[in-house]
């Protein structure tokens, strides 16, 4: 019953998959007791945890994060690699606020977004979706949320300085989406934060205002990488799989030239590793060439290249990624300082060793 209460079973059903229930196929089965439905949004979890008990006005805004998986039945023609599934998670939040609260806490949302995809050296471009024909509600307050969005997007981005999707907004309120583009140019909603005024009212929510009266919060719903799989697999195919420094999988390589130089080379990567820079290490008997083109294919940021002159003196020889030159006899502590500080600062340029 609980997909009849927040209306996804009228608008929402054939996009979820359904378990039928004894007495009835897919579309009919809802009236069995014992149907369900896999989850394709959490949003009903975070009604439920606001009713749950009653709330005050001093409460608010409370947010609900939530990273559970979800299922929504795609068209197997549109399925494509980690960027469309039909199995993924989210960072899904659900912020419960006043009405006089709702620009204060998206202006919140849209600042976050700038600073995490600015981390990733990603720009967006903001949409504005509006109410669909299949929709839930009064148009009044379709009317109201649909204002209060376009303000806070005129605010933030200038007016016409975004796009206008006519009918595309979400069931239950209309939304600001986020675009980013893969390595291919194309475009893929991430982000999204959605105003809410319906929900609320189908769970029966309320919270005490401050005249003592009952009224009815608003939600936001928001998530900022979306879907956790098609954000990796922009990044995945924007950066190549040439990381930066601190989102590498192995973020230095260790090549000690010949045998006698392994126990250094275990010395670099011990004081590495305590100080959680990830780094691997080849001590076999293979060619130092071999070492370092296996590694220039994993793509490793920095190589660092180790031989009697560099274990006579405590330094690295660095070969970086990208660059076909080798910087000799750095000093660890300098290298380690650099490497400290693009974890730090997660930059997205790889830093030079000679600079």
């Amino acid at each position: 019953k609980l997909w009849l209460i927040s209306g996804h079973w009228a608008h929402y059903v054939n996009n979820m998959f359904i378990v039928p229930g004894k007495d009835g196929d897919e579309k009919l089965s809802i009236e069995a007791v014992d149907t369900m439905a896999a989850k394709p949004m959490n949003c009903p979890n975070a009604m439920m945890e606001f009713g749950r008990k009653p709330r005050s006005y001093k409460e608010l805004p409370i947010r609900y994060s939530e990273y559970d998986v979800l299922h929504r039945k795609e068209k197997t023609g549109q399925l494509n690699g980690l960027l469309r599934v039909q199995e993924f998670r989210q960072d899904d939040d659900h912020t419960f606020v006043t009405e006089d609260m709702i620009e204060s806490e998206i202006d919140d949302i849209l600042s976050i977004a700038d600073e995490i995809y600015k981390t990733f050296g990603i720009s967006y471009r903001a949409e504005f979706s509006t109410r669909p024909e299949d929709f839930m509600g009064d148009i009044e307050l379709w009317n109201n949320a649909e204002a209060v969005l376009k303000k806070i997007l005129d605010k933030k981005y200038g007016e016409g300085n975004y796009e206008i999707n006519e009918g595309d907004g979400a069931f239950y309120g209309p939304k600001i989406d986020l675009q980013i583009k893969d390595a291919l140019g194309r475009e893929w909603q991430c982000g999204t934060i959605q105003l809410d005024f319906q929900l609320p009212r189908n769970f029966e929510l309320k919270y005490i205002a401050q005249d003592g009266s009952e009224q009815i919060p608003v939600v936001i719903h928001r998530a900022i990488f979306g879907s956790l799989e098609r954000f990796i697999g922009i990044i995945i195919e924007n950066f190549k799989g040439a990381f930066p420094f601190w989102m590498s999988p192995y973020q230095v390589a260790v090549v000690p030239i010949r045998p006698e130089h392994n126990e250094y080379a275990r010395k670099v990567v011990q004081r590495l590793k305590a100080l959680r820079i990830r780094v691997e290490a080849d001590y076999s008997d293979s060619n130092m060439k071999q070492k370092i083109k296996k590694f220039k294919n994993y793509k490793d940021p920095y190589i660092l290249v180790l031989g009697d002159k560099e274990a006579e003196n405590g330094t690295v020889s660095i070969n970086m990624r990208g660059s076909n030159k080798q910087i000799n006899d750095i000093p660890l502590a300098k290298f380690i300082d650099m490497c400290m500080k693009m974890n730090m600062e997660h930059s997205i340029e790889l830093l030079d060793s000679a600079e």
